[in-house]
C-alpha cells in the first residue's frame, strides 16, 4: 500500500510534466482588454471627482449672491435732468460765436449756445432773453475773448461762469443750463 501510495503521487507528477506548463485560467476578458477597461474607469471616476469638485465650488462661491437684491431708487431720488424750456437767440440753431482769444497767438473760438431755463418758475424770462438779446451776445463774446486757451479747456467751468454773467443781466429770472451745440478752440 504505501508502494502504491508513492506510484500515484508519481503519476500526477508526470501528468504535470507531460504537459509542460501550467494550466490556464479561464478569464473572461484578456489582458490588453482589462488594461483599456481599467483606463477608461480611471478617466470616468476623474471626470466625476472634476465635475463635483467644480460644482461644490460653484456652490460655495456663489452662496452670498443669492440673497442680494437691486436697490431700488425711491421717486425722490431721481437724477433725471428737468426738462428746460430752451432759448435759442432768436434762432433755431442756437447763437453761433466765433471770437478771438486773449493768447499772444490768437486762437479762434468757434461755440453755438442755447440756454435753458425753468418756464414755470420763470415766466417772464423769456420776454426779457429777447430784449436782452444783443446784450447777452455781447456779453459772451467778450467772456471768449477776455480768455486764453488753457481756460478755456475745462468746458464745465466755462458753463459756470458763462451762466454767472448771463444771470448778472437778468431780473426777470436766471438761466439755469447753458448747452454748448459745438465747443472748439481752434489754432493756426
Amino acid at each position: 500500500m504505501a508502494g502504491e501510495k508513492l506510484g500515484l503521487g508519481d503519476r500526477i507528477d508526470t501528468v504535470e510534466n507531460e504537459m509542460g506548463e501550467e494550466p490556464k485560467k479561464n478569464r473572461f476578458f484578456s489582458e490588453g482588454v482589462a488594461r483599456i477597461l481599467m483606463f477608461i474607469a480611471i478617466g470616468i471616476i476623474a471626470l466625476l471627482v472634476s465635475i463635483t469638485v467644480s460644482v461644490l465650488t460653484y456652490r460655495f462661491m456663489d452662496r452670498g449672491s443669492r440673497t442680494r437684491q437691486f436697490p431700488v431708487l425711491s421717486d425722490t431720488y431721481e437724477t433725471e435732468i428737468p426738462n428746460y424750456a430752451i432759448w435759442s437767440f432768436l434762432s433755431d440753431d442756437g447763437y453761433d460765436l466765433r471770437a478771438q482769444t486773449a493768447d499772444i497767438e490768437r486762437f479762434t473760438v468757434s461755440v453755438r449756445i442755447k440756454l435753458g431755463f425753468d418756464s414755470n418758475r420763470y415766466r417772464e424770462l423769456n420776454g426779457e432773453l429777447t430784449a436782452k438779446n444783443d446784450a447777452l451776445m455781447d456779453t459772451i463774446r467778450f467772456y471768449f475773448s477776455q480768455r486764453t486757451r488753457e481756460q478755456l479747456s475745462d468746458e464745465v467751468t466755462v458753463k459756470q461762469e458763462l451762466m454767472s454773467r448771463i444771470n448778472s443781466l437778468l431780473s426777470r429770472g436766471e438761466v439755469e443750463q447753458v448747452l454748448f451745440l459745438q465747443y472748439q478752440v481752434i489754432g493756426f
